[in-house]
């Protein structure tokens, strides 16, 4: 079971099987197959999105918050998969799927939420990610929260009759140590300062 957490402008909490037809909704949108998959047209059932959560709740690996405005208002998800306690490391993806929300600092809120759990409570040394190159207010968000490059994968996937690149992004405990301080944190994962 996953914890909730409490930001600025967010809450982290743990997917319920009562999010299901919202995250249905998200992964079957244009625009977050688009960035999400680099695939406008994928498409996912609600069996998919069933067996996905269901793996979510039993794998030990992979897990999926759902990210809240302060009210409640389910408007994106964050998820995690990789997450390999003996070598200190996960992957992250996140989605705000309720577009009015989009450029307004609810995912980097999200993400710094993320990145306490991960780096105070779980005890990992790295986390990481992938964003399309076309991607840039994520990739800006993503830079605010303290991800650096890492490497590109050269034309991962064609889109819109161009080849994209996936940009391989990561942020380390220590950076996570002199990040926390500048977010002017009064608890581990409350308060989160700018977005």
């Amino acid at each position: 079971m996953l914890p909730t957490y409490t930001g600025k402008l967010v809450i982290l909490r743990e997917v319920e099987a009562e999010d299901l037809p919202l995250v249905w909704e998200w992964e079957n949108d244009s625009e977050m197959g688009l960035y999400l998959n680099a695939d406008p047209g994928k498409r996912m059932s609600m069996d998919e999105v069933r067996r996905r959560y269901e793996q979510y709740r039993t794998d030990p690996t992979s897990g999926l918050f759902i990210i809240t405005k302060l009210d409640s208002q389910s408007i994106g998800m964050l998820g995690f998969d990789r997450l390999y306690r003996d070598i200190g490391t996960c992957r992250l993806f996140i989605g705000i799927g309720d577009k009015q929300y989009w450029g307004q600092g609810y995912g980097s809120d999200a993400m710094r939420l993320a990145l306490q759990y991960f780096f105070k409570d779980v005890s990992l040394e790295k986390v990481q990610l992938s964003v399309y190159d076309f991607n840039t207010r994520a990739i800006a968000s993503y830079r605010k929260c303290g991800f650096e490059v890492e490497g590109v994968r050269r034309n991962i996937a064609y889109v819109h009759g161009e080849w994209c690149d996936s940009i391989e992004m990561a942020v380390t405990t220590s950076q996570f140590a002199v990040l926390e301080s500048l977010w002017n944190l009064t608890r581990p994962w409350a308060d989160v300062a700018g977005s």
